[in-house]
């Protein structure tokens, strides 16, 4: 187990996930979170990916459950090419909020050691 590859994990997890790689039913993820976003109170929303659950609570796109399935999924896989048990970490989150000059994005876990551990991905 290696705790000090876990920002750069969270980093790789929270860049794909909002890069152009993350493409489902005609459409990049990354354009959904933000047009769902100026919708939100805050324009924040928050995403589970242990649980699958997005914060607030509503109505949300398919396409945006499946691809957070299909990066639910793939999260064990990523922790462990980073030689990362997936057992040591509590939920990794993901918060997508527009700022004033763009977006900012946080991954966020806790270790097993009760460590924090909170990383801003540029997007």
């Amino acid at each position: 187990m290696k705790y000090k590859h876990i920002n750069a994990m969270l980093h790789n997890f929270g860049h794909f996930f909002i890069s152009s790689m993350n493409y489902v039913d005609d459409e990049y993820i990354i354009d959904v979170l933000t047009e769902l976003a100026f919708q939100v109170p805050g324009h924040e929303l928050e995403i589970n990916f242990s649980t699958g659950h997005i914060s607030p609570s509503g109505e949300y796109p398919v396409r945006l459950y499946k691809s957070i399935g299909y990066w639910k999924e793939w999260l064990p896989k990523h922790m462990e090419h980073h030689r990362i048990n997936p057992s040591a970490l509590s939920e990794v989150h993901l918060r997508f909020r527009l700022v004033r000059d763009g977006r900012e994005v946080i991954v966020a876990t806790s270790d097993d050691r009760g460590k924090n551990h909170k990383v801003f991905v540029h997007g």
